[in-house]
C-alpha cells in the first residue's frame, strides 16, 4: 500500500481529535525541554560534557513512560477510540508498565546509538525492525518489553520499505517545521504517529490472518 492512504487515513482518523492530539504533542514537548535546557554539549569542558551525556540517557529511561504513552494515544487515534490524555502517563501507574517502557526504550535507543556510530544503514536497519514495539506492548499487556521487540521483528518482516517510504514521504512537512520555526512540529507530529498506527494496523491485521487457527 503506497504512503498516501496511510496518510489520507492518518487525516480521517484525527478528524475531531486534533484537539486532544496537539495538546499530547505539547505536553511530551515541555518536559523534553525541562531535560534538553539543562544539556550542554558545546562545552570544552570534559566533565560538563559527560555530566551532559550522562543526564541525557537519565531523561531517556526515566520519561520512557511518556514515549510510550504518546504512541498510546495515538493508537488509540487511528483504531478511531475517543484518545485519553491520561494515557500518556498511564505507564507511570504500575510497576511492570513503568520497567517495561524502561526496558523498552533503554534496549531501543542502545542498539540504535551504538549502530549509529558504525554505520548508518544498520542503525536504520534496528529503528524500522523495532518501531512496532510500542503499538504491540498495548495491543499485548502480558507480553514483555523484549517479546514485543520481537514481536515487532517478524511484523516487520519484508516490510520495512514501507516504513522508511512513509517517513520519507513526510520530508516536505519537516521542512516546513524548520521554515515555521518549529510551530508546524505541533501539527505534523499528531500527523505522522498516527499515520505510522495506521501501517501498524494494517501489518497486524495482514500478520494474523497468516497464522494457522487453533
Amino acid at each position: 500500500m503506497q504512503s498516501t492512504v496511510y496518510k489520507q487515513y492518518a487525516l480521517r482518523m484525527l478528524s475531531g481529535k486534533w484537539g486532544i492530539s496537539i495538546l499530547v504533542v505539547l505536553a511530551v514537548m515541555v518536559v523534553q525541554a525541562m531535560i534538553t535546557t539543562r544539556l550542554d554539549f558545546t562545552s570544552s569542558d570534559p566533565g560538563v560534557l559527560f555530566s551532559s551525556i550522562g543526564l541525557l540517557y537519565a531523561a531517556t529511561v526515566l520519561l520512557a513512560p511518556i514515549e510510550l504513552g504518546k504512541n498510546w494515544v495515538f493508537l488509540q487515534v487511528a483504531k478511531d477510540e475517543k484518545p485519553s490524555f491520561g494515557l500518556l502517563f498511564e505507564a507511570f501507574g504500575s510497576l511492570k508498565e513503568y520497567m517495561r517502557s524502561v526496558t523498552y526504550y533503554a534496549l531501543f535507543y542502545l542498539g540504535l546509538n551504538v549502530l549509529m556510530l558504525l554505520l548508518i544503514v544498520p542503525g536504520v536497519w534496528f529503528y524500522l525492525t523495532y518501531r512496532m514495539a510500542p503499538f504491540i506492548m498495548r495491543d499485548h499487556p502480558e507480553m514483555t518489553a523484549i517479546d514485543a521487540m520481537r514481536e515487532s521483528r517478524y511484523l516487520m518482516k519484508g516490510k520495512k520499505g514501507t516504513m522508511l517510504k512513509l517517513f520519507a514521504s513526510f520530508i516536505g512537512w519537516y521542512a516546513l517545521v524548520l521554515l515555521t520555526s518549529g510551530l508546524a512540529y505541533i501539527f505534523v507530529t499528531p500527523y505522522l504517529q498516527t499515520a505510522l498506527s495506521g501501517l501498524y494496523l494494517e501489518l497486524k491485521a495482514s500478520y494474523n490472518a497468516k497464522q494457522p487457527v487453533g
